[in-house]
């Protein structure tokens, strides 16, 4: 006996395919993850990443569909305003249902299922008869699993806290987005490039991280969520006689409203300062982001620009529009290590507006190297979210933990 589960997300699989062996213990169980519904892309690969870990951690073989996100959207075409559970999540369970069918006589499979049959947002008996007809006369049998029953639905979310799982806030496809998730979507369907505090892409860097510590390393992990104030920018623009300065912005700057014409008033150190609305420039070698090191609670309108433009600047009016956006969010800190290892260093997780940070590869080959190191408990490893916006991650984890780190960068990191 061999079964393929369609997999749709690690919360939902995590019991139920610890559930599954327990009751199928000679069969062969395979996992496929085919979800084109999810949008965006970032939030498919979050989910994809907290899945390998489940099926790693579990032994089980899982393989990736295609991404086909445009024949989804054809597929479901006129059911857009359909309420959750209504017919367009019917076909969206027979689109996939089916694609898993091929995939299921393809590796040789006697058996189908899948986990979203665990889900509590997902009707029952919707998805029984979907893999029914689907399955019917092709001579793979569908199982219609109910682990929600005797206390299932509690031990899913009890193991998924455990496991320190990606928890997603709405079922996955952009309609869903929109009727489902509490509070403005905006940033779920917007990038700023790199890895932005608070952002997917952060996240995701943050979890393959810890999918490589884990399985690939041997090495144990453990997360903390934290609350920050983040900062984003949404528009703006520096002007000198018509010019656009290139510039970066200085985080915590505020909106100006409407258009700032400001002339200079003095430079002190590589700061120019200017005589309305707060405006500041500060000169750097080329154009480049800066990381806040501390939060200072300044709060002025304040743009990073190179510094052979100094010149111009100082002996000229400028003009500023600024547009950005305060509000509270949440990031995460991994530990990969022991909380007791004799050093304590952090790495940050996040980008700089002009995409400066760690790679992924650069990361893996820095943890490789420190692997015995780690493994002996002599030293342990911060990945933090957010650290560009004066390092809050790192002062909420010696305040909860009573342990203090270190800053750690190096060549291989960079």
């Amino acid at each position: 006996m061999k079964i393929l589960v369609h997999i749709c997300c690690a919360p939902d699989a995590v019991y139920f395919l610890k559930r599954l062996r327990e009751d199928y213990p000679q069969s062969e169980i395979v996992g496929f993850f085919y979800d084109p519904n999810i949008h965006p892309y970032e939030e498919y690969r979050l989910r994809f990443l907290e899945t390998e870990r489940i099926c790693k951690e579990l032994g089980i073989e899982l393989y990736e569909g295609e991404y086909d996100l445009e024949s989804w959207l054809s597929a479901v075409k006129g059911y857009e305003d359909e309420p959750e559970r209504g017919e367009r999540c019917a076909i969206c369970f027979d689109y996939r249902l089916l694609r898993s069918l091929q995939f299921a006589k393809e590796v040789g499979a006697t058996h189908l299922t899948t986990t979203l049959l665990m889900s509590p947002k997902k009707e029952f008996l919707m998805l029984k008869e979907s893999g029914q007809k689907v399955c019917k006369g092709s001579g793979i049998e569908f199982l219609a699993l109910d682990y929600r029953k005797g206390g299932g639905t509690q031990e899913m979310f009890r193991l998924s806290r455990e496991l320190e799982l990606y928890h997603q806030d709405y079922c996955g496809c952009i309609y869903g987005l929109f009727k489902q998730k509490k509070g403005p979507v905006q940033w779920d369907l917007v990038s700023f490039g790199g890895r932005r505090p608070g952002s997917k892409e952060e996240l995701s860097f943050i979890k393959g991280a810890r999918l490589f510590a884990e399985q690939e390393l041997g090495l144990s992990c453990k997360e903390w969520e934290f609350g920050f104030l983040n900062w984003k920018v949404l528009q703006g623009k520096l002007e000198v006689k018509g010019q656009t300065i290139p510039s970066l912005v200085r985080p915590y700057s505020p909106s100006i409203r409407g258009l700032l014409k400001a002339d200079p008033v003095e430079k002190v150190g590589r700061v120019i300062y200017y005589n309305k609305g707060g405006l500041r420039v500060i000169l750097t070698e080329g154009l480049r982001d800066e990381p806040l090191e501390f939060f200072d609670n300044l709060c002025s309108p304040t743009f990073l620009v190179p510094k052979e433009y100094e010149e111009i600047l100082l002996g000229n009016r400028v003009s500023a529009e600024l547009q950005t956006e305060i509000n509270p969010d949440k990031s995460l800190i991994l530990l990969i290590g022991s909380l007791d290892a004799k050093d304590i260093a952090y790495l940050p997780a996040d980008t700089l507006q002009d995409g400066t940070g760690i790679s992924l590869e650069g990361l893996r080959e820095f943890l490789r190297k420190e692997q015995r190191d780690i493994a002996l408990g002599r030293k342990a490893y911060l990945l933090v979210g957010a650290s560009t916006l004066g390092n809050p991650g790192v002062r909420y984890f010696e305040e909860r933990t009573g342990k203090k780190v270190r800053s750690f960068l190096c060549s291989q990191t960079s």
